[in-house]
């Protein structure tokens, strides 16, 4: 053995040193440096994905949200009555919703990050010339186009952060996707007005533009493409007759109590059916409705039109209760409003936190019993300051079960199902908004008529039906959270 004697021993022809075979120590550390380096890259790609998402998250939202409060200026910079007024934040929503599942699936066909990519660039692109709208037509153009670009973002944020993240952070990504959501909607009014007040409306459109390119740069710099579908055909006439279907029930169902209304909704009812019936024989569907024999992804998404419904409309009835019963101006209106968007963007990313360590569907019946707490407090508390206290409960309990939700939803279809599960999710929550202030139009009309909402007493009759009326059915979400195993 010689000098080194044991320390090395033979092996075939060639010396290990210190028991280690010369190639297989050369080997190692190859392994270990591409390792090394493919742990960069991807640390890189998931630091890019979770600013894309949140930016993104950001984007959407501020649009939906800022757009109102330059519509007076708006309206009357383009001639536009009332009406028209009225579709230039309807148009943009209406888009969002009936594209969402199509460009879920598109995304899975196709690729989620270059769908998502392309939805930026029409955002941005379609924000620059909105600002430069001339005519109510032309803006309304746009606001679709807008629409377009805000689907394909919407509808791949969640699976994209599914695609990068490990499961132990994608709740963590999420909460923070979900605070970029909540500081839009925080930050539109108030930087809107902002923005109008000394820039003009056009600023607001403006402003997109460079938060879409830092955007767009970021998903550029992500790694990896997910299209686990991509053998399979993309289903146009599914796309166009769910598209149509849901502008009719929408649309509808806004105006159901007259007689144009509920002709539109029933031939949608009947659209959705023909789709469903159509979809069950297609062999690469647009929508595979299989998925709701899955249990969890069923009433897990039930769960979420449930929140939505029901949280959606408390901003708008609050808004009529504190200006008309308490006697504040908008702006206090607003502050105290706000209260609610700013704590689920703070909560969230503990939520997600708590998620991924422990039971999501736990931390999501948790936020659901504060809901209900809030819920409850606004039912019967006619005090301002407990009205704040209410605002603070939805805020923190939104926080817990939005994000947990997600990952409840996300975590129970299969991963090439991940775009359209997403969609899907966004879907549920459009829905649910724009149901529950369709629901909240209609008690209005039943309760007031057309008489005023100032010291009126059926109105305050009007929110204690309606937020009772939350409260059973997010206890029923409650149940289908607790059980969609």
């Amino acid at each position: 053995m010689g000098f080194y004697g044991p320390l090395y021993p033979i092996y075939g022809d060639v010396p290990c040193y210190y028991g280690f075979h010369v190639m297989s120590f050369i080997k190692f550390h190859i392994i270990a440096f591409i390792e090394f380096i493919y742990m960069r890259i991807m640390e890189d790609s998931r630091s890019y994905a979770l600013l894309m998402a949140i930016l993104a998250s950001f984007l959407t939202p501020f649009v939906a949200s800022s757009i109102n409060v330059a519509l007076p200026s708006l309206g009357s910079d383009l001639g536009m009555d009332p009406f028209i007024l009225a579709w230039v934040p309807t148009i943009y929503l209406l888009a969002v919703a009936v594209l969402l599942i199509p460009m879920g699936r598109l995304a899975d066909i196709y690729g989620r990050r270059r769908v998502f990519q392309f939805g930026i660039i029409i955002f941005t692109v379609s924000s620059i010339f909105a600002g430069f709208s001339i005519s109510a037509e032309m803006l309304l153009l746009l606001r679709v186009i807008q629409g377009v670009g805000g689907a394909m973002i919407f509808s791949n944020v969640s699976a994209i952060i599914y695609s990068v993240f490990p499961p132990f952070e994608r709740g963590y990504a999420l909460g923070w996707a979900a605070t970029g959501t909540y500081f839009g909607l925080f930050f539109g009014p108030t930087l809107g007005g902002f923005l109008t007040q000394y820039f003009g409306w056009r600023s607001i459109f403006y402003f997109n533009v460079p938060l879409g390119v830092i955007c767009a740069y970021a998903t550029g710099r992500i790694v990896s493409e997910w299209r686990e579908a991509e053998d399979e055909e993309f289903d146009l006439l599914g796309a166009f007759l769910m598209a149509l279907s849901l502008i009719f029930v929408l649309v509808g169902f806004s105006s159901i109590i007259f007689y144009y209304g509920f002709l539109l909704f029933v031939v949608g009812i009947f659209l959705l059916y023909f789709l469903y019936r159509y979809e069950c024989g297609c062999e690469s569907p647009l929508f595979d409705f299989e998925l709701f024999e899955n249990r969890s992804f069923t009433w897990n998404g039930f769960t979420t039109f449930i929140s939505y419904f029901a949280g959606y409309p408390v901003v708008f009835l609050l808004s009529l209760y504190l200006q008309y019963f308490h006697s504040l101006d908008p702006w206090r209106t607003g502050v105290i409003l706000s209260i609610q968007a700013f704590l689920i963007a703070l909560v969230s990313p503990v939520a997600g936190k708590f998620s991924d360590r422990m039971s999501p569907r736990i931390i999501a019946a948790v936020g659901l019993l504060v809901i209900i707490l809030a819920m409850l407090i606004f039912s019967f508390s006619r005090f301002l300051c407990w009205i704040i206290i209410g605002l603070v409960f939805m805020g923190v309990g939104f926080g817990f079960f939005s994000v947990s939700n997600s990952k409840l939803v996300m975590g129970s279809v299969e991963r090439k199902f991940w775009g359209v599960a997403s969609a899907t999710l966004v879907t549920f929550r459009v829905l649910g908004q724009l149901i529950g202030m369709g629901l909240i139009v209609l008690l209005v009309n039943v309760y007031l008529g057309g008489g005023s909402v100032a010291n009126n007493g059926s109105f305050r009759a009007l929110m204690i039906v309606s937020f009772i009326l939350f409260v059973l059915l997010l206890v029923v979400g409650l149940v289908l959270t607790l059980k969609a195993k």
